[in-house]
């Protein structure tokens, strides 16, 4: 084997050296080195050049020492203990994503998995109204209450009932009053609807809900902590550790992305219009309204032709069939075009 260079990795040499035995034969190689390649001008090759200038060697003598194998084994350390920090680097990066996946897809497989959410749904629920009321009833002055305000985002979760759109009934609830009566009517509202769409209904979209707050929110989160990676690097001009503020600003972008997904939710629970259709006329209905409208025959697919009852019967055995004759299947086309292609 004959090497025109040494490679940055020693392993790569060593596979190139391996491929000389054969049948027992270990083999021989042989490679050659220049002070211009990548590896030589990177570790060493200047002083060597300079030693082969005050010694007066021309360029094209060959030097084989073993101090310069030992210099270019040494260089391809170099070089591979950058490229493992490199990956290590790049693994740290990507660890601090999969931790946030790890979490997402876990919830993710509950909500696939048919869990009853009606809990989790309702600690999201009373948690934002009570967020809600630490905004705007938070002062111990009730004359410095923004009920306008309470009001107006309060109707945005759940529709209020009359004892809390009134100022002087909150005065006298108290935050911590508004708080249990604001759970309560949550709770009310929610077995209405539950009672209305039967609790099998209730439960599916519950889930169809969460999935789709969780999956929306995903896509938006992995392309911020893309965007994120893309400039944490500048923090090194200011003396701080890349990672460590990727680590800090990902947690902080993640708690948002858990925020956000609560938040749709719960906004889109008590507002969104659920309807349940009839069992076994639901697909069926929506096809005859289809072609309706439309007025045109639906189009024949390969998949329809393929798996039509009438071409699974077989050709009678030991009858001859032309091949421009009918096809016996009851297709209509002729034996060369069905069972005869």
């Amino acid at each position: 084997i004959i090497g025109t260079e040494r490679h940055d990795a020693r392993r790569i040499d060593n596979q190139l050296r391996g491929r000389a035995g054969r049948q027992g034969d270990p083999g021989s190689s042989r490679f050659y080195v220049a002070l211009d390649d990548e590896l030589m001008r990177r570790f060493g090759g200047d002083r060597i050049r300079a030693v082969m200038d005050w010694a007066g060697i021309d360029e094209s003598v060959a030097i084989e020492n073993k101090m310069i194998n030992k210099s270019i084994e040494n260089a391809q350390v170099k070089v591979e203990a950058h490229h493992f920090d490199m990956r290590k680097h790049l693994v740290e990066y990507d660890d601090v994503v999969n931790t946030h996946r790890d979490v997402i897809y876990a919830e993710r497989d509950k909500i696939l998995a048919g869990a009853d959410l009606r809990a989790n749904i309702e600690e999201m629920v009373d948690s934002e109204l009570s967020a809600i009321g630490e905004e705007y009833l938070s002062d111990r002055n009730s004359d410095n209450w923004d009920v306008d305000a309470f009001v107006t985002e309060i109707g945005t979760v759940v529709p209020l009932p009359e004892d809390l759109t009134d100022w002087d009934q909150l005065e006298a609830l108290g935050i911590d009053g508004v708080r249990d009566r604001l759970a309560a009517h949550s709770r009310q509202v929610y077995d209405q609807i539950e009672h209305e769409l039967t609790p099998e209904a209730m439960r599916e979209a519950e889930r169809w809900l969460m999935l789709r707050s969780v999956d929306a929110n995903w896509v938006q989160h992995l392309t911020s902590m893309e965007n994120l990676r893309q400039g944490i690097g500048l923090h090194a001009f200011g003396q701080r550790d890349p990672l460590v503020m990727y680590k800090k600003e990902g947690h902080e972008q993640f708690q948002g992305l858990q925020a956000k997904i609560e938040h749709d939710i719960v906004h889109t629970l008590f507002n969104a219009r659920i309807s349940v259709a009839p069992k076994g006329g639901q697909q069926a209905n929506g096809r005859n309204g289809q072609a309706g409208r439309s007025g045109v025959p639906k189009k024949e697919t390969v998949m329809a032709k393929v798996m039509d009852p009438r071409r699974r019967e077989a050709v009678p055995a030991g009858q001859k069939i032309g091949r421009n004759q009918q096809c016996p299947c009851g297709s209509g086309k002729k034996y060369k075009r069905c069972h005869g292609a």
